[in-house]
């Protein structure tokens, strides 16, 4: 997590987020080129400090911006075309210059936007999952009454 301050309150941002935002801006930087590989979720869990789940939070928010894209079995790589809409906190910490509240305003407008965008994706995400879970459940309830059944005819045979 990383603390900044926002006029008169301290945000602290989740790790993900900040991890996020470091591979969105070494992305847009060209540090990283289109379809290079990123490190495996071990490094990156490793490199910066947290869990794997932490990882897989901060290369959905890059995946849902169109910055990587995951190949199942092989890895992360960098997106050929990215989304050029950055997120919030990287909005946060342009430095260009403003011109008044309107500026001000207009800025926090996006990071809202950006930080909402965000936020629906991993709850769509989120759902995804606990259908997937409740399905993989369901088949394996399923597996082990069959499994039961074979198991009672076995031993009414017997």
């Amino acid at each position: 997590m990383r603390a900044h301050d926002e006029g008169s309150k301290l945000v602290v941002e989740p790790a993900y987020v900040t991890i996020a935002e470091a591979y969105a801006r070494r992305i847009r930087a060209g540090e990283l080129q289109p379809g290079s590989q990123l490190p495996s979720y071990t490094e990156i869990a490793s490199e910066h400090g947290v869990s794997d789940i932490v990882v897989r939070k901060a290369l959905g928010l890059l995946q849902s911006q169109g910055l990587i894209r995951s190949v199942r079995r092989r890895g992360v790589f960098v997106a050929e075309s990215q989304d050029l809409a950055l997120p919030a906190a990287e909005l946060r910490s342009r430095s260009e210059p403003t011109f008044g509240n309107e500026s001000n305003q207009a800025t926090n407008q996006e990071a809202l936007t950006a930080y909402t965008r965000a936020l629906d994706d991993l709850r769509e995400m989120q759902a995804k999952h606990h259908a997937e879970a409740r399905r993989s459940f369901a088949e394996v309830n399923q597996g082990i009454a069959e499994i039961n059944t074979l198991l009672r005819a076995l031993i009414d045979k017997a």
